[in-house]
């Protein structure tokens, strides 16, 4: 499933580590966002490594998983950072946008697909439609206001050195992910995978296709010197304060 070098075999190693740890414990193991689809950049792109067991997680379990996310960053120095999150099937019950995320934006990698059954027996979920776009129009609004004024917003964990890089952050949250929940509140969402998103903004959208395109390249390609993230924020700012008003009003 995770199809490119060094992040397969970095994956690879800490899903051995998790299931001998963890043993007959361990229900099910996801990869989300850009490594599992592809997307990640060496040194640049997170790990969002997920699984689920039967019981709880107690201390010496989460003292375990702290030392080996410490251990695998060191180690894997294709990843930026490295979060194993494991959790209780009880955890993943009662956090519905944990369960939403896992369900919309990763791929199972191995074992049993917990998000899937729960998404088949249980009525009480969130699920990709305008409801969810609207609950976090606070949140997004201040995280482009943020990033504006020159502070590191809350939806990503650092803006990176490199300005090409940093602009290629900001596009793959104002572009890809609030595109995404544009989307939902069109009830037109497939997938968060960036060609599909911005395949989707074109069609769903009018007068903007020159900045999605730009969005892509920069994405893409940020050895490429493209744009700055200054200059990058301020061609977006108007895109995604319009889709910001158009969630508003779905």
């Amino acid at each position: 499933m995770i199809t490119q070098n060094g992040f397969k075999e970095a994956v690879a190693e800490i899903t051995k580590a998790c299931s001998d740890y963890f043993a007959d414990r361990l229900m099910a193991i996801y990869i989300s966002g850009s490594v599992c689809y592809g997307e990640a950049f060496e040194g640049e792109s997170d790990l969002d490594y997920w699984g689920f067991v039967l019981d709880e997680i107690s201390e010496a379990d989460q003292l375990w998983l702290s030392g080996k996310e410490k251990m695998y960053e060191e180690q894997f120095g294709i990843f930026k950072g490295v979060h194993i999150g494991i959790k209780s099937l009880d955890y993943l019950k009662k956090d519905k946008f944990c369960s939403f995320i896992l369900k919309n934006n990763s791929k199972l990698y191995q074992g049993y697909d917990v998000v899937g059954e729960l998404y088949d027996s249980e009525t009480d979920l969130l699920f990709p439609d305008k409801s969810v776009g609207k609950v976090r129009l606070g949140f997004a609004r201040k995280c482009l206001n943020d990033a504006l004024n020159g502070l590191c917003p809350a939806c990503i964990d650092g803006i990176p050195d490199d300005t090409y890089f940093a602009a290629r952050k900001f596009a793959r949250y104002f572009v890809l992910v609030e595109g995404a929940y544009y989307l939902m509140s069109k009830g037109v969402f497939k997938s968060f995978e960036q060609e599909v998103v911005i395949g989707q903004l074109k069609k769903h959208t009018t007068g903007f296709e020159e900045i999605l395109d730009l969005s892509l390249d920069v994405i893409k390609n940020p050895h490429g010197g493209i744009m700055n993230h200054w200059t990058y924020l301020e061609k977006v700012r108007l895109f995604t304060e319009w889709m910001f008003g158009a969630i508003e009003e779905a």
